[in-house]
């Protein structure tokens, strides 16, 4: 998969905001976000999207105290959660390229010692 885009994170967060049925999707990305629920609703809602992105992308962020605890609306988790998946995202492809480049030259290592 190509790495995802904003509007592509951002359907798949309310898509899995929308499995919860305390709150109503096109109200409350303006809302603040420690007022939506309790924290335990909010890390449920954000280990299932980071479940998600792990099932689409083969990445996913951590739940932290700071994403927890965000001051200020829900979009603005959207974009940090997003921001963060995005870092964990490219790091990964990073390491695959270098270690696919690293078995690359052991493979030709192997051929000049034979």
């Amino acid at each position: 998969m190509n790495r995802p885009d904003f509007e592509w994170y951002r359907s798949l967060f309310l898509k899995c905001m929308s499995k919860f049925k305390e709150w109503d999707i096109p109200d409350c990305c303006g809302e603040k976000w420690l007022e939506l629920n309790d924290e335990d609703s909010r890390r449920e809602l954000l280990e299932a999207v980071s479940a998600e992105l792990k099932k689409s992308c083969g990445s996913a962020f951590e739940v932290n105290r700071r994403l927890l605890s965000v001051d200020g609306p829900v979009e603005s988790v959207i974009i940090q959660t997003f921001h963060e998946f995005n870092t964990i995202y490219l790091v990964n492809r990073i390491n695959e390229k270098i270690m696919a480049a690293r078995l690359g030259q052991d493979h030709d290592l192997e051929k000049i010692k034979n």
